[in-house]
């Protein structure tokens, strides 16, 4: 999906893609969007809840 979306941001002209919430305990999510191009530019603090870790980050990622 995420290639798809990128190919077609492409086609219609777009010049970078964003992902305003990658759960930072979610390390195969993070090595995927990582192996797509993506960086960490960001971190949200406590972001979430999770139900056996307590408040966890999600990160924002980008593509340029």
């Amino acid at each position: 999906m995420c290639k798809y979306s990128q190919k077609v941001a492409i086609e219609l002209g777009f010049e970078a893609m964003q992902f305003n919430s990658v759960v930072s305990t979610n390390t195969i999510a993070v090595a995927l969007w990582k192996s797509l191009g993506f960086d960490i530019v960001g971190t949200i603090p406590r972001a979430y809840k999770h139900s056996s870790l307590g408040y966890i980050d999600s990160f924002v990622m980008y593509k340029g």
